[in-house]
């Protein structure tokens, strides 16, 4: 795994990004109502050179977040994760609970552990075929129709004008070259992942559930799903935004985190 970190005495902040590529969060560091805290951004092993002998399941993921803020010297953090990175927050909340003082889960994603039990078949009608697609061309090597075909699915037609305008075209050219972890080690460990509302019930720490509004009915369900599911939560719904929140409404998030203002 590597990182950045701002560094300061401020108020620990840590962002665990989504599956296909390590970006997501780029714009949201830059955001001035967040320049008072200490940001830490994780690129998830997988996401950089060289890619791991195996793939690490979540609880892997979690494992090495929780290795590196103990590294850092870092007691307790606020985890702000976007998608799939929502599933190691909170597996990273379950197996090291010490460190997380709240969780920011940004639209959860599309998994049988998370939807309502009514919703799961449907989903998978729906996005299973893209991507098994997506997985098949990763597989051939066609990374760039891999990328598109998923991306498409989850995030609508604008995601390459959005990526680009957020990231630059060298941040979309990047991003297409990263996501092969995503189809070869990502999806397997999310289809493995067990989540219950057992489980649910062990995390104590407050968490601020966000969708964008926009986003499809199944996305605004499970959000609802994860709200009785787990102890301590609140939900906040971003008129307008999809899954591309991070990239597209980073001014939004940031707003949402109450946080000190900088130190001159």
């Amino acid at each position: 795994m590597r990182h950045t970190d701002s560094g300061g005495d401020g108020e620990p902040l840590v962002l665990i990004h989504a599956a296909v590529f390590a970006d997501w969060f780029v714009p949201f560091e830059r955001e001035p109502a967040v320049a008072g805290l200490r940001r830490i951004s994780v690129t998830r092993t997988g996401y950089s050179d060289p890619a791991p002998a195996e793939p690490l399941s979540v609880a892997d993921h979690a494992a090495e977040c929780a290795d590196l803020l103990r590294r850092l010297g870092i007691e307790r953090a606020r985890v702000v994760a976007h998608s799939s990175g929502t599933v190691v927050a909170l597996q990273l909340a379950l197996d090291h609970p010490e460190l997380v003082g709240e969780l920011v889960l940004v639209e959860p994603p599309l998994i049988d552990p998370l939807l309502p039990p009514q919703d799961r078949a449907t989903v998978a009608a729906a996005i299973g075929p893209a991507l098994g697609a997506a997985m098949g061309a990763a597989a051939q090597g066609d990374l760039r129709t891999a990328f598109d075909t998923f991306m498409a699915a989850v995030c609508g037609p604008e995601y390459r004008s959005v990526i680009e305008s957020a990231l630059g075209r060298a941040g979309l050219e990047r991003a297409e070259r990263d996501c092969g972890y995503c189809f070869t080690g990502e999806i397997p460990a999310l289809a493995a992942w067990h989540f219950d509302e057992e489980l649910a019930r062990r995390i104590e720490q407050p968490v601020h559930l966000v969708a964008g509004g926009a986003s499809p009915p199944f996305t605004h369900r499970l959000v609802d799903h994860l709200a009785t599911m787990l102890p301590d939560t609140r939900t906040t719904v971003v008129p307008g935004e999809n899954h591309l929140l991070p990239l597209r409404a980073p001014t939004t998030l940031a707003a949402l985190l109450p946080t000190p203002a900088p130190t001159p």
